[in-house]
């Protein structure tokens, strides 16, 4: 039999482009290359630009993590300008970031990853028909539920920030923002239906107290056995199936984790510096490397092109110092 190619351009469900090519010899994958196309350095479309650039062009990248990026942008000019912020702008901005992570999980899980686990690859497991049932896409009970609720917190995310995504409410000194008695409301009430529709019935099948007791795999485990709810919510479910299906078997990294932190305390930012940052997250920064922890350094942070399509270094650099990459001649995936 001979050797069969299967390219796909682009891969569904990435966030980004991502080509791949693969071959194929009697039914098994023999070589597979892939490559991501997509340039990775919008920032510097803004240089020599007005700095207030970044609260325009950056959160207009993507339309699911833009609030990111407005955050991110704000807080860089206040830092720059030494603006003071008040508490209530600190938490307006830190609200706004934490809805639009929140939203992205359950549209994480049943639009990106769970509906790959109802592939007919895993049909001769025992949980195969209950994974299905759930999670197959478009028609799965809970990934209707879950896509549905998704949408839930950013509505939070418009009554502060004006509408989502791509909003410009973070502005450098504070927000452009002031919300009334009846915007808070209504706030609290969609959390609330965020939380009684999908997160505690479906997703964890417990109170949120309950689950934020679970510190280690241990405890995780001995939650499952605790109750039937939590066996049988989709969290329950993709410990059980994840292990059954193998999952936990590949795709393993190096151990190294590193994390920028987010979330900036109203009371503990109001004078930003580059220097206080670390101190004023309420989800803390740090870099672990397999052994130790470390406090988060930016300054260590480096970018490599050494694998793209780019003709500028062989080692890392800090975005900082990193030039616009010159592109390499174009190509296509080959054999290599």
């Amino acid at each position: 039999m001979s050797v069969k190619e299967l390219n796909i351009s682009p891969v569904g469900r990435v966030e980004g482009d991502l080509d791949v090519k693969v071959y194929i010899d009697n039914g098994k994958v023999t070589r597979a290359h892939t490559q991501a196309a997509m340039f990775r350095g919008f920032e510097k479309i803004m240089a020599g630009k007005d700095p207030q650039s970044g609260l325009i062009v950056t959160p207009r990248i993507c339309g699911i993590c833009g609030g990111s990026h407005l955050y991110c942008a704000s807080s860089a000019l206040d830092t720059a300008w030494g603006t003071k912020l008040s508490p209530n702008a600190l938490l307006l901005r830190a609200i706004g970031q934490a809805t639009e992570t929140i939203q992205s999980i359950p549209r994480w899980f049943y639009a990106i990853f769970a509906t790959d686990m109802a592939n007919k690859k895993f049909a001769d497991k025992p949980l195969y028909k209950e994974v299905v049932k759930r999670w197959a896409a478009y028609v799965g009970e809970t990934f209707q539920i879950g896509l549905t609720a998704s949408g839930l917190p950013v509505q939070v995310y418009a009554l502060f920030g004006g509408q989502w995504p791509h909003s410009s409410y973070m502005v450098p000194g504070g927000v452009m923002c002031a919300p009334t008695l009846k915007d808070i409301t209504r706030a609290h009430a969609i959390m609330t239906q965020f939380k009684n529709d999908w997160l505690e019935p479906v997703w964890l099948g417990c109170t949120i107290e309950r689950y934020l007791e679970i510190k280690s795999w241990d405890d995780m485990l001995a939650w499952m056995e605790e109750s039937e709810s939590h066996k049988n919510s989709d969290l329950g479910l993709l410990i059980r199936a994840g292990l059954e299906f193998g999952l936990d078997t590949f795709g393993k990294g190096v151990g190294k984790f590193l994390a920028f932190g987010t979330y900036l305390h109203k009371d503990l930012y109001n004078n930003p510096t580059i220097e206080g940052r670390n101190k004023a997250l309420i989800s803390s920064s740090g870099f672990f490397d397999g052994e130790n922890w470390h406090e988060f350094d930016h300054l260590k942070v480096s970018e490599h092109v050494k694998h793209s399509w780019y003709n500028n270094q062989e080692d890392g650099l800090h975005p900082w110092d990193e030039p616009l990459p010159t592109p390499a001649k174009s190509q296509t995936l080959h054999d290599s």
